[in-house]
């Protein structure tokens, strides 16, 4: 009875550490051929739609922090290119981010405190950092658009937000640059103006070649004489 006395707490003690530890390994989890990022053994993945728009998320949480990684089509499979609202330089890239940045900005429950560009593997993105309403560090978020998807990372504590630990998951996050990748899949303002100037042009001669048709045709049948010949 002595021994167990003695020996039970360390074996709680033991599990417990045996518990955590089994909750810290971590795994390599690729979002697709392109992003990766470590993972612990257990990790939740779903695939919803929101709007119309394609999500799809994995989330794991320990005893002080949670951590949700996604992936969002920026915009549907079938939108014309001409049309594309995609970014089609640096200039056209940082608008599309600040885009991001004022709608996080709006959900997120925390005050914006510094936004800093980041690159990794050569490719650009955002870092954001939140505080609470006594200036505590709470929540950090980190994107990057590769293609036609916005990866995007979140790391939330209330109580233990620990900057080593953030540092750790976010340097985990890898770009395969063996991938063929581009920022820059959009088309500039000037060309999508005249594809919607070339695009009108072309239903107005049809709609007037219709108006005129039938106009022919009316003349026709009350035999008056066609108005192109008179």
């Amino acid at each position: 009875m002595t021994f167990m006395k003695k020996y039970l707490p360390l074996f709680f003690v033991l599990f417990s550490y045996m518990a955590y530890s089994q909750n810290t390994e971590s795994k390599t989890y690729s979002f697709d051929s392109i992003v990766s990022l470590n993972v612990p053994n257990t990790f939740f993945e779903s695939d919803t739609l929101v709007d119309g728009v394609k999500i799809h998320q994995i989330r794991f949480k320990t005893n002080t922090y949670n951590f949700i990684a996604q992936k969002v089509l920026f915009q549907d499979e079938n939108q014309k290119e001409s049309l594309s609202r995609l970014p089609y330089n640096y200039t056209s890239l940082i608008d599309e981010y600040n885009r991001v940045i004022a709608r996080m900005r709006y959900r997120v429950p925390y005050y914006l405190k510094t936004k800093t560009l980041v690159e990794k593997e050569g490719f650009t993105g955002y870092n954001l950092k939140f505080v609470n309403d006594v200036d505590t560090s709470t929540y950090e978020a980190e994107f990057y658009l590769l293609n036609k998807n916005l990866y995007t990372f979140f790391y939330a504590s209330d109580t233990h937000f620990d900057k080593d630990v953030v540092a750790e998951l976010f340097n985990s996050i890898k770009i395969n640059t063996n991938q063929d990748i581009s920022q820059y899949l959009g088309k500039p303002p000037k060309y999508r103006i005249g594809y919607v100037i070339a695009t009108y042009f072309f239903l107005s001669l049809m709609l007037v070649g219709v108006v005129i048709y039938f106009i022919k045709i009316y003349r026709k049948k009350t035999g008056k004489t066609d108005f192109l010949k008179e």
